[in-house]
Protein backbone atom coordinates (compact mmCIF):
# COMPACT_ATOMS: atom_id res chain seq x y z
CA UNK A 1 0.00 0.00 0.00
CA UNK A 2 2.99 2.54 1.02
CA UNK A 3 4.42 2.13 -2.37
CA UNK A 4 1.28 2.60 -4.06
CA UNK A 5 1.19 5.13 -2.33
CA UNK A 6 4.61 6.72 -2.88
CA UNK A 7 3.78 6.17 -6.73
CA UNK A 8 0.58 8.07 -6.91
CA UNK A 9 2.42 10.67 -5.38
CA UNK A 10 5.40 10.89 -7.89
CA UNK A 11 2.64 10.56 -10.57
CA UNK A 12 1.46 14.28 -9.19
CA UNK A 13 4.34 15.62 -8.57
CA UNK A 14 5.59 14.95 -12.45
CA UNK A 15 2.38 16.05 -13.86
CA UNK A 16 2.73 19.40 -15.96
CA UNK A 17 -0.01 20.53 -14.47
CA UNK A 18 0.68 20.86 -10.88
CA UNK A 19 4.44 21.77 -12.10
CA UNK A 20 3.46 24.73 -13.60
CA UNK A 21 0.18 25.59 -12.61
CA UNK A 22 1.16 28.91 -11.30
CA UNK A 23 4.20 30.25 -13.06
CA UNK A 24 3.02 31.88 -16.13
CA UNK A 25 2.58 35.19 -17.75
CA UNK A 26 -0.74 35.87 -19.78
CA UNK A 27 0.35 38.03 -22.73
CA UNK A 28 -1.01 39.83 -25.82
CA UNK A 29 0.87 41.84 -28.33
CA UNK A 30 0.83 45.81 -29.12
CA UNK A 31 0.31 47.29 -32.52
CA UNK A 32 -1.41 44.76 -34.29
CA UNK A 33 -5.06 44.61 -35.98
CA UNK A 34 -5.83 41.23 -34.62
CA UNK A 35 -3.53 40.83 -31.69
CA UNK A 36 -1.15 37.45 -30.92
CA UNK A 37 -1.90 35.80 -27.34
CA UNK A 38 0.39 33.72 -25.60
CA UNK A 39 0.98 32.19 -22.44
CA UNK A 40 4.67 31.98 -20.85
CA UNK A 41 5.04 29.18 -18.45
CA UNK A 42 8.03 28.36 -16.67
CA UNK A 43 8.34 24.74 -15.01
CA UNK A 44 8.19 25.46 -11.02
CA UNK A 45 11.03 23.21 -10.80
CA UNK A 46 13.55 23.99 -13.50
CA UNK A 47 13.47 27.71 -14.27
CA UNK A 48 15.67 27.05 -17.29
CA UNK A 49 12.91 25.38 -18.83
CA UNK A 50 9.23 26.05 -19.42
CA UNK A 51 6.65 26.38 -22.70
CA UNK A 52 4.67 29.02 -24.55
CA UNK A 53 1.08 28.40 -25.47
CA UNK A 54 -0.96 30.58 -28.25
CA UNK A 55 -4.33 31.85 -28.53
CA UNK A 56 -5.61 29.19 -31.34
CA UNK A 57 -2.36 27.78 -31.85
CA UNK A 58 -1.13 24.16 -32.63
CA UNK A 59 0.04 23.45 -29.00
CA UNK A 60 2.47 23.88 -26.42
CA UNK A 61 6.20 25.25 -27.22
CA UNK A 62 9.39 24.08 -25.35
CA UNK A 63 11.92 26.99 -24.52
CA UNK A 64 14.65 27.12 -22.81
CA UNK A 65 16.62 29.88 -21.15
CA UNK A 66 20.13 30.60 -23.07
CA UNK A 67 21.65 34.05 -21.62
CA UNK A 68 20.26 35.81 -19.04
CA UNK A 69 21.89 39.80 -18.94
CA UNK A 70 21.72 41.75 -15.86
CA UNK A 71 20.88 45.28 -17.39
CA UNK A 72 20.84 47.89 -14.78
CA UNK A 73 21.82 47.04 -10.83
CA UNK A 74 18.55 47.64 -8.22
CA UNK A 75 18.97 49.64 -5.55
CA UNK A 76 20.20 48.00 -2.16
CA UNK A 77 17.51 45.63 -1.22
CA UNK A 78 15.41 45.74 -4.70
CA UNK A 79 16.24 43.10 -7.34
CA UNK A 80 18.30 44.09 -10.77
CA UNK A 81 16.69 44.26 -13.81
CA UNK A 82 17.69 41.49 -16.13
CA UNK A 83 16.75 40.52 -19.73
CA UNK A 84 16.55 37.00 -20.06
CA UNK A 85 16.97 35.23 -23.40
CA UNK A 86 14.78 32.18 -24.36
CA UNK A 87 14.89 30.05 -27.31
CA UNK A 88 12.23 27.73 -28.69
CA UNK A 89 12.61 24.07 -29.17
CA UNK A 90 11.55 23.07 -32.21
CA UNK A 91 11.36 19.70 -33.71
CA UNK A 92 12.79 20.86 -37.05
CA UNK A 93 15.98 22.79 -35.12
CA UNK A 94 15.96 26.33 -34.36
CA UNK A 95 12.94 28.09 -33.39
CA UNK A 96 12.36 32.04 -32.47
CA UNK A 97 13.91 33.87 -29.46
CA UNK A 98 11.71 35.01 -26.46
CA UNK A 99 13.11 38.60 -24.92
CA UNK A 100 12.53 39.02 -21.19
CA UNK A 101 13.39 41.90 -19.12
CA UNK A 102 11.99 42.08 -15.63
CA UNK A 103 12.53 43.34 -12.21
CA UNK A 104 11.64 40.92 -9.63
CA UNK A 105 8.46 40.15 -10.42
CA UNK A 106 7.56 42.75 -12.66
CA UNK A 107 7.76 42.48 -16.00
CA UNK A 108 8.81 45.71 -18.01
CA UNK A 109 9.49 43.90 -21.81
CA UNK A 110 8.66 41.26 -23.94
CA UNK A 111 9.21 40.56 -27.52
CA UNK A 112 9.07 37.80 -29.49
CA UNK A 113 11.88 37.47 -32.42
CA UNK A 114 10.86 35.33 -35.74
CA UNK A 115 13.95 33.53 -37.58
CA UNK A 116 12.98 35.83 -40.21
CA UNK A 117 13.89 38.66 -37.81
CA UNK A 118 10.14 40.38 -37.61
CA UNK A 119 9.66 41.34 -34.53
CA UNK A 120 6.29 41.62 -32.06
CA UNK A 121 6.32 43.44 -28.53
CA UNK A 122 3.85 42.35 -26.25
CA UNK A 123 2.32 43.21 -22.92
CA UNK A 124 0.66 41.89 -20.13
CA UNK A 125 -2.87 40.93 -20.08
CA UNK A 126 -3.95 39.97 -16.54
CA UNK A 127 -7.53 39.49 -16.58
CA UNK A 128 -6.94 36.66 -19.00
CA UNK A 129 -5.22 35.03 -15.86
CA UNK A 130 -7.05 31.72 -14.19
CA UNK A 131 -6.71 29.45 -11.60
CA UNK A 132 -5.00 26.74 -14.05
CA UNK A 133 -3.76 29.27 -17.32
CA UNK A 134 -4.65 32.01 -19.35
CA UNK A 135 -8.34 32.35 -20.81
CA UNK A 136 -8.72 34.84 -23.50
CA UNK A 137 -11.77 36.52 -25.05
CA UNK A 138 -13.00 35.21 -28.55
Amino acid sequence: MNKLIGLLVGALLSSPVCADENDFRCLKSIGLKKPLRLQFTLASDNDDVGSVIYKNGSGRIPIKRVKETQLRRGPVGRPSEIETRWAEIAPEGAGGTYLVVSQGAVLSGFRYIRQDGKQFSFEEEPEAAAEQGCHWPR
